[in-house]
């Protein structure tokens, strides 16, 4: 039996079931442990569960915590760790707030290292270092709390070929659960993303990686496509596949040989996200012949200015009215999301969002309430603007606003984002949502060798 590694993963607070959400990229890295020797599990938190956590404790009785941080659980990740102390088990963090608010993490009391950035190699070495009893500081892509100080191990190359990277272990994730509950797959094919919005934490890991390599990377069709043949088989509930990436169709030549592919090795259709500046006829067709069936992309706000000045999002009115005109007549549903409540919102620009998506038609729209991400540059704004109240980031998994802005009082911007949908025309993501993945289900499903 090999060294126990316990994953903690802060999903939303008050689920009486908390189910992990899977993480693509932390499925390859459960799968590198794995195949290193490691014994490694994961369990789902709600939030702050001292009951939850000395439950884990007991039955997997780990060697050391791999906590999974995000901006939005730092509270109860704050807590959790102060209660792991009394257990004196070594805690390392990775993720989101690990890689984009390092100094903060690293600072937690009782943390013993930091995982920032693509962490499959630095967490073997770090995790090895532990097992044999070698040295755990210099190691690339650590940062190590010493009795003498912080050790910041240098910052690696990002790995240039996606396709030697092992395809993630979804059995760490409840997986078949999961599918039972969506009736889906999910499934990342690329890493980097080419868009610098500024509500995403996106520009952190561009300027860690500045000089180490090609940023953006993409699997190869083929090794995609073995892992969708692999997953549709193994999960036979499923009934469509998920393309969580960002920036799907951003690289022509690949989609035209998925698009080629895809139909002939799995039946399931699939959805992905299209940013509106990457929509061409062209590409609209290919999603069409590849088997996609909806499309979703984000508009951000109808107020040029909020989407241009505050969220970084550059594209005009017209021609975010034509990418969901192509995408349509392309035969594809198109989700139209929309933050409600961005900073400098008010119910005029609310106005101009509702008309801007009325002229796109799309199938679906999804209004979420504007939170301000730590380590953003929209966040940053709000700062300075003393905008952000003390209303905790519970809220964030509420859908409720935690600013406090003159121009658009937080009670409004919840009230105004739960009727967005009613008031553009559409119903809403569940019910639509539930009726499309009805009609998404094949009857049969046919998977071929590669």
């Amino acid at each position: 039996m090999g060294m126990k590694l316990l994953i903690l993963q802060f999903v939303a607070p008050g689920l009486n079931e908390p189910l992990p959400t899977f993480s693509h990229n932390m499925g390859v890295l459960g799968a590198v442990l794995k195949a290193d020797g490691f014994d490694v599990s994961l369990v789902a938190l709600p939030g702050y569960h001292p009951q939850l956590l000395q439950s884990a404790l007991e039955r997997h009785k780990p060697a050391a915590i791999l906590v999974e941080t995000n901006p939005y659980s730092i509270t109860a990740a704050h807590r959790t760790i102060g209660d792991i102390a009394a257990h004196r088990l070594p805690v390392v963090l990775c993720g989101q707030y690990a890689s984009c608010s390092p100094s903060q993490a690293i600072s937690i009391p009782g943390v013993f290292a930091l995982l920032p950035g693509e962490c499959e190699t630095a967490g073997r070495d770090l995790f090895r270092a532990l097992r044999d009893g070698g040295p755990c500081t210099g190691i690339p892509g650590t940062w190590v709390n010493t009795s003498s100080g912080l050790v910041k191990g240098p910052t690696p190359q990002l790995q240039a070929d996606l396709d030697l990277l092992p395809y993630p272990d979804r059995e760490l994730f409840n997986y078949d659960r999961l599918v039972q509950m969506t009736g889906q797959v999910g499934m990342k094919v690329a890493r980097g993303c080419p868009m610098w919005c500024a509500y995403c934490v996106n520009d952190w890991y561009m300027d860690m990686y500045s000089g180490k390599g090609q940023y953006v990377r993409r699997r190869s069709v083929p090794n995609v496509l073995e892992e969708v043949r692999q997953v549709v088989s193994r999960y036979r509930t499923a009934g469509s596949v998920t393309i969580y990436d960002h920036c799907f169709a951003g690289d022509e030549a690949w989609l035209d040989e998925f698009a080629r592919d895809y139909p002939r090795r799995c039946a399931l259709p699939y959805r992905c996200h299209v940013p509106v500046g990457m929509v061409t006829e062209r590409t609209a067709g290919l999603l069409r012949d590849s088997h996609s069936r909806w499309v979703h992309t984000s508009i951000g706000s109808g107020s040029r200015f909020i989407r241009e000045e505050v969220h970084s999002l550059h594209a005009g009115n017209e021609q975010i009215v034509r990418a969901c005109q192509m995408l349509r007549h392309a035969g594809l549903a198109v989700t139209a999301e929309v933050f409600v409540g961005s900073p400098y919102e008010s119910e005029i620009t609310v106005e101009e969002t509702v008309d801007l998506l009325r002229r796109c038609q799309a199938d679906d729209v999804v209004a979420r309430v504007y939170y301000p991400t730590p380590g953003t540059r929209a966040a940053e704004l709000c700062a300075e603007n003393n905008w952000i109240s003390g209303r905790g980031e519970e809220n964030f998994w509420l859908q409720r606003s935690v600013l406090d802005m003159p121009s658009l009082p937080a009670a409004k911007i919840d009230h105004l984002a739960a009727r967005l949908p009613r008031m553009v025309g559409r119903p809403g993501q569940n019910a639509i949502g539930k009726l499309i993945n009805r009609l998404m289900r094949p009857r049969r499903r046919v998977i071929t060798s590669l």
